[in-house]
């Protein structure tokens, strides 16, 4: 009997972590990360070439195809994403566009136009599940394009993000998952369905949309060209995956209210499994359909949106701006003591240069991770007025590699945080979805007492 193996991926906004799994759990999972980058400008522009992007999944595919054994079985593939993007698409599949990533900011006063100065966003918010700001992720950048450049979209036969381009150019077949088109801000929670209304505000059809379906569908399966490109065998499932940090969640088994993920990563975020949808809504977080569709929970999050970047900005302006900048921030906070030598610093514009600059190196480092540990804690305290607690947190992303991060947050939060698959959680949670849709596991419990001992 053959032993049988599932791949899952991590698509993020700066690389690509993909893990080969045995089915049994048993042996040394193989890992494999594949960088890309983003184009970004002074105008906000932040795009990738979208062949660029495929290319960089295909290697990372490849490296892990190339681990299999060879008396072994790839049964299937899921990938889990940092959606939020769009692409335009001609008749014969071509890209008109690049990838435009949720960060892109270019977007002024088009939604205005588009949509309107009475948009309720308030109630699409309910509608949608995430709140829109008006300048970031698809739907504003839809609207800049349809007032910029409204012959895109008479020429574009189909719209869609970056993972369900994969999965076309994996299988010939499309497919949008009810969590990873969340953030595309075009479908109903509760339905599960397209917003025909806004569809039609666009300009567009949900015919030139990909189907949406639920987590863990069979998408389709390798086409013979596509093996040639990425490695994977002909005929291997690939399955429907989710937004980023539920995966994370499922990888670690953070499953039921009681229980925080936080993922650290371009955004740091807050994730909860909620008893219902209501309660998200109601302390306005954004919202994923989690383990729903099975009768399970909700799930709401609370984000730092592009932290990540903030930190590297203090960390370049006060610290060290070449080298490992990192290491060197890591070893700093670590020669400082908790209260920072009495700086405090918030990363916005309140703090002043002259005043952090008058603090040892070692203080600034410390006060730079109290900063981002205190602005999640202002956030946990609000959630648990509104009846969301978390008594114990997962903590996964790349700080985890310097644990003087956990000791700062339990210090701060006084919640115990621990470490589980680290970078590679959303992967680790691609890869259950992924042998949930081929049938391994029934559900997410099951796969995690196989994959997490």
């Amino acid at each position: 009997m053959k032993t049988s193996y599932v791949i899952g991926l991590d698509i993020g906004t700066s690389s690509i972590k993909g893990i080969l799994v045995r089915t049994d759990g048993q042996g040394t999972p193989v890992t494999a990360r594949e960088p890309f980058r983003y184009r970004t400008a002074e105008n906000g522009c932040v795009e990738i070439d979208a062949d660029r992007y495929l290319d960089s999944c295909f290697a990372c595919l490849k490296t892990l195809a190339s681990a299999l054994p060879a008396d072994a079985e790839l049964l299937s593939v899921a990938a889990a994403s940092a959606s939020g993007n769009i692409l335009f698409l001609d008749k014969d599949g071509k890209p008109l566009t690049p990838v435009i990533n949720w960060q892109d900011k270019r977007t002024a006063n088009e939604p205005e136009t588009v949509l309107g100065q009475s948009f309720d966003k308030e109630a699409y918010f309910r509608s949608t599940g995430w709140g829109f700001d008006g300048k970031t992720f698809p739907l504003a950048s839809l609207c800049r394009l349809k007032v910029q450049s409204p012959e895109l979209f008479n020429d574009t036969n189909v719209l869609c993000m970056s993972t369900e381009y994969l999965y076309r150019n994996l299988t010939g077949n499309w497919g949008l998952s009810t969590s990873a088109g969340t953030p595309f801000y075009l479908i109903d929670q509760v339905t599960g369905q397209y917003r025909t209304d806004v569809l039609a505000t666009l300009g567009l059809s949900a015919d030139r949309l990909p189907p949406v379906v639920p987590v863990g569908t069979v998408v389709g399966r390798v086409t013979p060209a596509a093996s040639a490109k990425c490695g994977l065998p002909v005929g291997t499932a690939i399955v429907a995956g989710t937004f980023d940090h539920p995966s994370a969640a499922r990888g670690v088994g953070v499953l039921k209210p009681g229980q925080m993920l936080l993922s650290c990563g371009t955004s740091w975020v807050g994730f909860y499994p909620l008893e219902g949808r209501d309660v998200g809504v109601r302390n306005h977080l954004l919202i994923d359909p989690f383990l729903s569709e099975k009768n399970g929970a909700w799930a709401g999050m609370v984000s730092l949106a592009s932290v990540a970047s903030r930190i590297e900005d203090y960390i370049r302006k006060y610290l060290a701006d070449s080298g490992n900048i990192y290491k060197t921030f890591e070893s700093l906070s670590a020669e400082s003591q908790p209260g920072a030598g009495g700086l405090c610093i918030t990363l916005s514009d309140a703090d002043d240069e002259n005043v952090i600059r008058s603090y040892p190196k070692k203080h600034i480092a410390r006060a730079i991770m109290e900063g981002v540990v205190n602005m999640l804690q202002k956030d946990f305290e609000r959630l648990a007025q509104g009846g969301v607690k978390a008594t114990s947190a997962v903590m996964v992303g790349g700080p985890t590699e310097c644990p003087l991060w956990t000791k700062v947050i339990e210090g701060i939060t006084g919640m115990p945080v621990e470490i589980r698959h680290g970078q590679y959680a959303g992967a680790v949670g691609a890869a259950m979805v992924a042998g949930i849709g081929a049938g391994v596991w029934p559900d997410e419990a099951a796969a995690g007492r196989i994959l997490n001992g």
